[in-house]
């Protein structure tokens, strides 16, 4: 082993010492101890490798980092799954009704990690098509990146893939389900409403033409884009002291199926802790939802 070999080897020797009695780096330290021009460069590597190692370790990383980084590259490359026939539906729709345990993500994520070489054995839904590829990256941060989305009710499937609209109260259990997700964030966050409708506008989402009363002169939280059932939709979320957090869901009323009066009769329902309200202004549908009773959320209408 000549120099330039040992110092190959050498660059990947850890700062800590760990590798100190392996046996892959014996002969290129044995070397080193033996020439000095390369004795003083190990050093000089070491010092450089424990400086950058602290420096990483001093950074506080954010708690989700990693589901973040999984939920944009499944993003990116399209890996969120789609319902395209019944059995897809039917399945996806069965993991919206599971309520997963503490830590499941962590310990599924780390399954994953040990499991990597066997990522090809996967189960093909019928008709020869692969759910379980399309889903992995989704499953694997346990439904915890807005899966709820793209699910589409099983008792409903035909009826949906016939009309290609979707219905209120689906748009409304899609929604619940994800807002109460611990993954569930806001890709705009800003106080003031106005920009976050310029916001949408510019994504060229479905932006609501006018405010309730009752929500024009509070504090907005933020905005996202929904995508339902292939669906593009939109949510502005609001800071109401009567209220609580309060969303205004808005869609293309050619994308929605349902009775969406006028604001003044708006169709106003409660279903367990979560009220809604229900109209049409143009050709935009909208759904404003809280977790709080009828009366507190028609008052802001």
């Amino acid at each position: 082993m000549d120099k330039e070999q040992a110092r190959f080897v050498l660059r990947s020797f850890r700062p800590d010492g760990a590798d100190v009695n392996d046996a892959d780096f014996a002969e290129a330290l044995a070397l080193a101890m033996e020439n000095r021009e390369l004795g003083e460069w190990l050093a000089k590597e070491r010092a450089f490798d424990a400086a950058f190692a602290e420096a990483l370790g001093s950074i506080d990383l954010p708690e989700n980092l990693r589901e973040d980084i999984i939920a944009c590259l499944a993003g990116e490359r399209g890996d969120f799954p789609q319902a395209e026939d019944a059995s897809d539906s039917l399945l996806i729709g069965a993991f919206a009704s599971i309520q997963p345990p503490p830590f499941l993500r962590e310990e599924l994520i780390a399954a994953m990690d040990r499991t990597a070489a066997k990522a090809e054995n996967v189960v093909v839904a019928p008709g020869g098509r692969s759910f379980w590829r399309k889903a992995g990256i989704p499953l694997a941060a346990a439904a915890g990146i807005a899966l709820a989305f793209v699910f589409t009710r099983s008792n409903e499937v035909t009826r949906l893939a016939h009309s290609g609209h979707v219905s209120a109260e689906f748009v409304q259990a899609s929604f619940i389900k994800t807002f109460e997700s611990p993954d569930f964030d806001l890709e705009k966050k800003q106080t003031d409403h106005t920009v976050l409708v310029q916001h949408l506008r510019d994504r060229k989402l479905p932006c609501p033409s006018e405010l309730p009363p009752g929500l024009e002169n509070v504090d907005a939280i933020g905005c996202r884009e929904l995508l339902i059932d292939g669906k593009r939709g939109s949510v502005i979320c609001f800071n109401v002291s009567a209220t609580g957090v309060t969303h205004l869901v808005i869609f293309k009323r050619g994308d929605m199926e349902g009775n969406f009066p006028e604001r003044a009769k708006a169709l106003m329902k409660q279903n367990g802790k979560w009220a809604s309200a229900q109209w049409q202004d143009g050709d935009k549908a909208y759904i404003m939802m809280g977790n709080t009773d009828v009366k507190k959320l028609e008052a802001l209408l």
